[in-house]
C-alpha cells in the first residue's frame, strides 16, 4: 500500500476555495483516517486574508463535516492539528520569505522532508506564485520540491505554452505535476488495465469489428457557485481538453509491456484529429442549459445563476466528434459529449461494434459499456433467440459492478501520495497538455464566434435536441443505457 512515508508539508494555495473545500480536505482527511501520512506533516493555507490558526482548522473542520460521513472525532482532532495558516500575498517576497521561515519551524526536526506546494488558483498568478516562492527560498535545492498545478493548465494553447515557459523559470520539469484528477480515478485507470489484463477485450477493439464509440460525461448539478471559474472555462475547455481525451487516450493507446504508461498516452493523443468538415457545426455542437427539473426540484437556468451575466454564451454542454490514426482505429468515428444539469450523473464509455447484416426480428448491435461514474460496472449486450421456427431475438445482457476493490483511495488523496512520491506516470506531461490544447484550440475559438449556434436545453433533460439531428447526419442515434 502506498503511503507517505516521508515527512512533508504542503503550502495549499487557494486553501479557502471550492475544489479545496470539496476535494482537498476530505482526501486528506481519509488518508490520515487509514494511516497513510506520517506523523510529520504539515498542510499550511497561504492567502492574503485576516486569519489565523484556528479559523483555519475551523474552515477545514466544516468542508470535513459537510462531505465525510460521521467522521470519528478523535481522528479529526489529531487530524486538524497539523494544519496552520500564513497571511500573505502573492506578489510580496517579504511575505515568502516569511513563509520559508515558518516551514523551518514546523520542519524541525524532520528528516528526508518533501515540500508540496499545491497550485489551486487561477493560472493568472502561477508565475507570481512561482517566482517568490523560489526567491523567498520556499522552494529549495537541499529540499525535494513537487509543484502540482490543477488544470486547465492555460485558457489555450498561447497560454498554456506561457504558464509552461513560467513555471520552468523556477522549477525543473522534474518537480512539475500537472494534475488531472480523472487520472486518479481507479475507474478510469482501468480502462487501460482492463484491456492489458484482458486480451479476449484488446482483441475485440479492432476497426473492422467496431461501428463508433461514445465517451460521455454528464453531470446533474450546476456550476456549484464557481460562476467566476466557469464564465472563464465553459464546459469544453474545462472536460475535453483534460477528462475526455486522457479517457480516449487510454483507450486507445498502445499496450506498454516495458514502456510509459505516460509516452503511450502522448502517442495516442498525438494520433486523434478533426475529420474533414465543411463547416465546424459538423463535427461541434454546443448547449446551454436553461430553467427546469432535476429530480423533482425546479432549477434555475445558467444565465440565472448568481455572478452570471444574463447575456452569457457559455456552453454548459458539449459533444465533438473525433477520430484516431492509430491502425487499430482507423476509420472509427469517436463522440465525445459532456453537460451540466442533464438527468443523471454518468461517465461511460459505449462502444457499438458491427452489424454486417440483419439476422432477425428485433436484433440489435452487440455494445460494451464501461460505466466509470455513476452505477460503475460493464455491460455487454448480445442477443440470443427466441423460441419459433422464424429467428427473432430480444437482449441478452451480461453485466456486473465495476468498482474498486482493495487499495482504494480518493483521486487527490492518491495523486497526492505518488506526487509525495515522486511518482508521476498519472500526471500529464508538457507534451500530452501541448498536444490537447493543439486539437482543441480551433474548436474553442468555433465556439466562441458570436454566430456559433449555442442551443438551450432543459435543466433535467438528456441535452439539447439538435444534439439528436447532429449524430443523425453520421446516420446514428445516441447510445442510452
Amino acid at each position: 500500500m502506498l503511503s507517505a512515508s516521508s515527512p512533508f508539508s504542503l503550502v495549499l494555495f487557494g486553501a479557502s476555495g471550492h475544489l479545496a473545500q470539496l476535494k482537498l480536505y476530505p482526501a486528506l482527511f481519509f488518508l490520515w483516517q487509514k494511516k497513510r501520512l506520517p506523523e510529520q506533516c504539515a498542510i499550511i493555507g497561504f492567502a492574503r486574508s485576516q486569519m489565523d490558526d484556528e479559523q483555519f482548522r475551523k474552515l477545514v473542520e466544516q468542508s470535513i463535516r459537510t462531505h465525510v460521513i460521521e467522521p470519528n472525532e478523535q481522528v479529526l482532532k489529531s487530524f486538524l492539528q497539523h494544519f496552520y495558516y500564513q497571511q500573505g500575498r502573492y506578489d510580496t517576497e517579504a511575505d515568502f520569505t516569511a513563509l520559508n521561515g515558518r516551514l523551518g519551524k514546523l520542519e524541525r526536526g524532520w528528516k528526508d522532508a518533501v515540500r508540496l506546494a499545491y497550485y489551486s488558483v487561477p493560472p493568472e498568478v502561477f508565475a507570481t506564485i512561482s517566482e517568490n516562492l523560489c526567491k523567498g527560498g520556499v522552494h529549495h535545492h537541499s529540499i525535494p520540491f513537487r509543484c502540482i498545478v490543477e488544470k486547465p493548465v492555460g485558457h489555450n494553447l498561447k497560454g498554456f505554452e506561457e504558464i509552461k515557459k513560467m513555471l520552468l523559470r523556477c522549477f525543473s520539469e522534474e518537480e512539475i505535476y500537472l494534475l488531472d484528477h480523472y487520472l486518479g480515478k481507479e475507474a478510469v485507470r482501468n480502462v487501460y488495465y482492463l484491456r492489458f489484463a484482458n486480451p479476449i477485450l484488446e482483441r475485440l477493439f479492432e476497426n473492422s469489428l467496431i461501428s463508433h464509440v461514445e465517451i460521455t460525461a454528464m453531470e446533474d448539478v450546476g456550476i456549484q457557485g464557481r460562476a467566476g471559474y466557469f464564465e472563464q472555462t465553459g464546459m469544453f475547455r474545462d472536460m475535453f481538453q483534460s477528462h475526455l481525451l486522457m479517457v480516449m487516450s487510454l483507450l486507445t493507446m498502445r499496450l506498454q509491456q516495458n514502456g510509459s504508461i505516460r509516452e503511450g498516452r502522448l502517442h495516442a493523443l498525438s494520433q486523434i484529429y478533426l475529420p474533414h468538415a465543411a463547416d465546424l457545426n459538423d463535427i461541434v455542437l454546443q448547449g446551454q442549459y436553461a430553467p427546469g427539473n432535476v429530480r423533482g426540484e425546479e432549477v434555475r437556468g445558467y444565465t440565472e445563476e448568481e455572478g452570471i451575466d444574463a447575456a452569457s454564451r457559455t456552453n454548459t454542454f458539449a459533444a465533438l466528434h473525433l477520430m484516431s490514426r492509430s491502425a487499430r482505429w482507423e476509420g472509427v468515428p469517436f463522440y465525445l459529449r459532456s453537460g451540466k444539469r442533464l438527468d443523471k450523473k454518468e461517465t461511460r464509455i459505449s462502444i457499438q461494434f458491427q452489424t454486417p447484416h440483419p439476422v432477425g426480428k428485433d436484433s440489435a448491435p452487440n455494445r460494451l459499456h464501461i460505466i466509470l461514474q455513476g452505477e460503475a460496472g460493464m455491460r455487454f449486450e448480445l442477443q440470443t433467440k427466441l423460441g419459433g421456427t422464424e429467428p427473432a431475438f430480444r437482449p441478452l445482457v451480461l453485466s456486473d459492478p465495476l468498482v474498486c476493490v482493495g487499495d482504494c483511495l480518493p483521486e487527490h488523496g492518491l495523486l497526492i501520495l505518488e506526487a509525495i512520491h515522486g511518482v508521476r506516470q498519472w500526471f500529464p506531461s508538457f507534451e500530452e497538455v501541448h498536444t490537447a490544447w493543439r486539437l482543441i484550440d480551433p474548436i474553442q475559438s468555433h465556439l466562441a464566434k458570436a454566430d456559433t449556434p449555442l442551443y438551450p436545453y432543459a435543466a433535467g433533460s438528456r441535452g439539447p435536441e439538435e444534439m439528436d439531428e447532429w449524430i443523425a447526419r453520421d446516420s446514428l442515434p445516441w447510445l442510452h443505457l
